[in-house]
């Protein structure tokens, strides 16, 4: 029977809409094991960024029906408080249920936060880097920096290092971070990255930053083991969310008939953070539950010299050591 979504599997993945949107996921839910997720996450602290809409919202539920304990993160206070309790009226123990306001742009925050999810979970067993901005314009945080830039990838690239204590505690300790297709598109280039190249384009910056957050989770992976914590990213395909709307205006008007849910995109989240089945298993780009390439195209790739480059930058900007 299986052999056959297979078969529909392939042709799916042979087309970008037909792969990313709801039809894929439809067609891929047919090979899921359901036992993958027949989880109990009682005594599990989860920590996801981005929480207050769209997917980091979806996955929150999803892993409280569980019974993970979760801290929610997100920039929008008011957000913040409607997901908290949207997510504490589905959770199987909604006291477990915590949030934090954070601005990601600023380094300094994140440290902050850093600071006070240490001192209330010395133990952290999953941190979820879901945050992400796509500004169509350049905007400087107040430290200097790309807002884009700083939000979606040094943001993730602190946060980690300081956490990383806390996650070695747990035994088994999962960082996951949340990407795009978009940087499928894309060769890792520092300058684009950065948000430094003239004119600025708000897609092409936010697909550099999602093809940096691949190589870092490679870079973080083996950096991690001696420690048993694992690092993926999970692509999760073409969702309707706020962001998107808000973001990609027309994209969202002109694919709104083939977009998955926001339930249907935080699934594989979900399972890399959940799952006895990943156990173990780093350094991975996932994608409807199965591992995926992380280039289409040869000429994406990155040497080794420009991989260093970019953890070496990261580590200058956010002060960590290299």
């Amino acid at each position: 029977m299986k052999l056959g979504w297979k078969v529909l599997d392939a042709l799916a993945s042979a087309s970008v809409v037909g792969s990313f949107g709801k039809s894929g996921y439809a067609i891929r839910r047919h090979l899921f094991t359901d036992p993958d997720l027949d989880v109990d996450l009682s005594g599990r602290t989860m920590v996801i960024t981005g929480a207050s809409t769209g997917l980091g919202k979806s996955a929150a539920q999803s892993l409280a029906q569980r019974g993970a304990s979760l801290v929610l993160v997100a920039r929008d206070a008011a957000r913040l408080e409607r997901a908290r309790e949207d997510v504490r009226a589905c959770a199987r123990y909604p006291q477990r249920v915590t949030s934090e306001r954070a601005d990601l742009s600023e380094l300094a925050e994140v440290r902050r936060l850093a600071q006070r999810l240490v001192a209330s979970h010395p133990q952290i067993h999953v941190l979820v880097h879901n945050a992400g901005v796509l500004p169509l314009e350049r905007q400087l945080t107040s430290e200097g920096l790309d807002a884009a830039f700083a939000t979606n990838v040094l943001a993730g690239f602190l946060l980690t290092h300081e956490l990383t204590g806390a996650l070695g505690a747990a035994a088994g300790g999962r960082v996951v971070h949340v990407t795009s297709g978009g940087m499928y598109l894309k060769r890792l280039e520092l300058e684009e990255l950065e948000g430094r190249r003239a004119p600025y384009d708000g897609v092409a910056v936010y697909a550099q930053s999602k093809r940096a957050q691949v190589i870092l989770s490679e870079l973080w992976a083996a950096r991690l083991e001696p420690l048993g914590i694992t690092s993926n990213t999970v692509h999760p395909g073409w969702a309707e969310t706020p962001g998107v709307e808000r973001s990609l205006p027309r994209f969202h008007e002109r694919l709104r008939g083939v977009l998955r849910s926001a339930e249907q995109g935080a699934d594989t989240i979900t399972w890399l953070a959940a799952s006895p089945e990943v156990e173990g298993v780093s350094g991975r780009l996932f994608f409807d539950r199965a591992e995926r390439a992380t280039h289409v195209v040869p000429w994406t790739r990155s040497n080794d010299a420009e991989r260093a480059a970019l953890w070496a930058r990261c580590c200058e900007l956010t002060g960590v050591s290299p």
